[in-house]
């Protein structure tokens, strides 16, 4: 978990939560390449500040403030003042969100409209539920202090419906979606561009230009999170470097390390169930 300058990084799965990535880091000078999780992301921002680019321009989260990313939503993460950043956060599976969003709210479809969040009460309890985590040794009491943080989030910040501007193609058909499919049914195989313009029924520049659009990510880009995010899992799951390196289509376990620090700022070895 060390790193040079006081950088360190932890990323693990809730006791007795499968269905819960924690992640507990201090950054000075890493940055991290242009990504986006899967999940529902929710953070507090404990000391310094984070800064993330996206589609909207650059935000800047300071401590003291939550920041949250809709699943699938690109951005990049750097320090936003000189002593870094440090902070907790929480991954929930977008099963989860769904069924909690049910029960809560009344729908499964949410999403978040503010990407850095000034709720001082609720900064307070998700920084303690977080901290809990890493102590609990009871899975009930761990999953029940997540759900209710998690049904928090949702009462206090979340919207009903779709965002259209979060994994939704625009203006150019079915296209990009059809591509976008290829690549998550094929995301072990080495795909050409060519093979994705067939799928979707449009020109191949055309195609990485609205794909661009669509998902804040080229094809190439896009297959490469994928495969970081499937070898993230296994990771968690306790499988070996080397084992997920080849089981996810990486070249070998260095290109694993590179990808897995540039994308979710540690290495496979701080990736622990």
């Amino acid at each position: 978990m060390g790193g040079a300058g006081g950088e360190h990084a932890r990323l693990w799965t809730a006791v007795g939560s499968p269905q819960v990535e924690l992640l507990a880091a201090r950054f000075e000078r890493f940055a991290f390449d242009r990504h986006s999780h899967e999940q529902l992301s929710v953070g507090v921002i404990e000391q310094g500040a984070e800064g993330l680019q996206m589609a909207g321009g650059r935000v800047v989260i300071p401590a003291g403030q939550l920041v949250i990313l809709n699943p699938g939503q690109v951005h990049t993460g750097f320090a936003a003042a000189e002593s870094g950043w440090r902070y907790r956060m929480f991954y929930f599976d977008t099963a989860m969100v769904g069924e909690l969003a049910r029960e809560q709210l009344g729908v499964r479809d949410v999403w978040f409209p503010e990407t850095a969040v000034r709720d001082a009460a609720l900064f307070a309890r998700l920084r303690r539920v977080h901290r809990e985590q890493e102590l609990a040794g009871d899975p009930l009491t761990a999953e029940s202090l997540l759900l209710d943080g998690l049904g928090a989030v949702l009462r206090r910040h979340a919207r009903t419906g779709r965002v259209s501007d979060v994994g939704a193609p625009h203006g150019a058909g079915r296209g990009p979606d059809l591509a976008r499919q290829l690549l998550h049914d094929r995301w072990t195989e080495a795909v050409t561009v060519a093979e994705l313009s067939v799928a979707a029924g449009m020109p191949r520049a055309s195609l990485i230009a609205a794909f661009r659009r669509a998902y804040g990510l080229p094809p190439h880009a896009y297959l490469l999170r994928l495969r970081a995010n499937r070898a993230r899992r296994l990771l968690l799951a306790g499988q070996r470097p080397a084992e997920v390196a080849a089981a996810t289509g990486f070249a070998d376990q260095a290109h694993l390390t590179r990808i897995c620090k540039r994308y979710f700022g540690v290495t496979p070895g701080a990736i622990r169930p």
